[in-house]
């Protein structure tokens, strides 16, 4: 692909030679484009001389490159800043932008915090990791910000289950939707690949996981931890009735969010739910006891670390809790527990998209030794997903009078 420099030079300016499935996804003239692609397939880079082309190609005007996290993002701005320099005015790291020559910008942002998204019209917009966005982010502050300039927008992503990306995708195929045109590329098809490690990966990763990641394939559910989670998505939010409930407390560290959820424990269903990022220990200790009250609950909560003198402070305000010490071992026998009930629809939850969110994207790894690790992918939180885990280990104990000595840090 190239384009024209205008002014006194008008020279070309190559941006780069694309591989034939890149050249697919250039060609189409759909208002909205979506690519599932296998990993390594090219699919970043490609987007990028899509973005550039297309704020050169229209002098004043702004276009957008979003991604899950910021991290992600900047990948976006050191690839412009790096290849495509030469029509770069000027660049700020810390606005996160690029100013090309023609006065048009290209702005490079989070959909993490997505009510921060919301304002003025973009003509082009590349949505990196797609998959992984949230739907809200995308239908509530996305999506309108192209509707007075008509803009254009790409989705790139590795599937992740059969979440709204999934859908989009469906509308490329279906030509009662003629603005979508969707395209499906497994990291074979670029011939940069060397092959003996595409059957590497075959040979050593789940059978799920390498037809997500690497043959580009939705599954009935993400080849991550959970599955069957949309099916436990049902009822309300609750007020307190004569019942028992137990709260599963992950206390906020750091940049984490604290989070509580509150689940009758005959139902094993939440009824009440508590996140925020305020750090201040005495403020999370009094929304704590503010809704242990309420409920009349008992409480779970991580006692790791700083969560230890923590846990003392909540026994000193009169509340039934115990901490749950995390370790290998103990996290992964509160993950699998949570996936268990989750496949088989033991526990429900009423429409959360920080919960939903997170379960979607919580992943597994081997690490060298042969053991499973879990955690939420670099840079996402997985904060609900530990109360929720908490608050059904809570009442699966239910039964002892206090809660099992077991995984306990007591």
């Amino acid at each position: 692909m190239s384009m024209s420099l205008n002014g006194a030079t008008r020279q070309k300016i190559k941006l780069y030679t694309p591989h034939p499935g890149q050249q697919i996804l250039h060609a189409s003239k759909a208002r909205f484009r979506l690519a599932t692609c296998g990993r390594r397939w090219g699919k970043t880079y490609g987007c990028v001389n899509e973005i550039v082309k297309a704020a050169w190609e229209n002098p004043g005007t702004v276009s957008w490159w979003v991604a899950p996290v910021y991290p992600q993002a900047m990948l976006g701005y050191r690839l412009t800043t790096n290849k495509f320099f030469q029509v770069v005015k000027d660049k700020s790291k810390t606005e996160k932008a690029v100013r090309l020559l023609n006065g048009s910008v290209i702005e490079f942002k989070s959909a993490d915090n997505y009510d921060a998204l919301r304002g003025e019209g973009v003509s082009m917009m590349v949505l990196d990791e797609a998959a992984h966005i949230n739907r809200d982010a995308w239908e509530q502050a996305l999506r309108p910000t192209l509707s007075d300039t008509k803009g254009r927008a790409i989705f790139i992503s590795t599937p992740k289950g059969r979440n709204y990306f999934f859908e989009l995708f469906g509308r490329g195929q279906d030509p009662a939707f003629p603005d979508y045109e969707s395209f499906k590329f497994p990291t074979i098809s670029n011939p940069y690949i060397d092959p003996a490690e595409v059957e590497e990966a075959q040979r050593t990763l789940p059978a799920d996981v390498f037809r997500q990641e690497y043959e580009a394939e939705f599954l009935e559910d993400s080849a991550g931890v959970f599955r069957g989670i949309m099916a436990c998505v049902k009822g309300d939010f609750e007020e307190p009735k004569q019942r028992a409930y137990v709260i599963g407390w992950d206390i906020a560290k750091h940049q984490d969010f604290s989070v509580m959820m509150v689940m009758d424990i005959e139902r094993r269903h939440v009824v009440a739910y508590d996140r925020f990022n305020q750090v201040d220990y005495t403020l999370q200790l009094a929304r704590l006891e503010k809704l242990a009250k309420k409920y009349n609950a008992r409480v779970l909560m991580d006692s790791t670390g700083v969560g230890d003198p923590v846990l003392e402070q909540v026994k000193r305000l009169g509340i039934v809790v115990d901490g749950y010490n995390f370790t290998n071992t103990t996290k992964q026998q509160l993950i699998e527990n949570l996936a268990v009930a989750i496949e088989n629809q033991e526990v429900s939850f009423p429409h959360i998209p920080e919960l939903i969110h997170e379960l979607q994207l919580y992943q597994y790894e081997i690490t060298t030794a042969g053991n499973i690790r879990y955690n939420a992918p670099q840079g996402y939180h997985d904060d609900t997903v530990i109360a929720l885990g908490l608050a059904l280990y809570g009442c699966r104990e239910r039964k002892f009078g206090t809660f099992s000595r077991v995984g306990l840090g007591i």
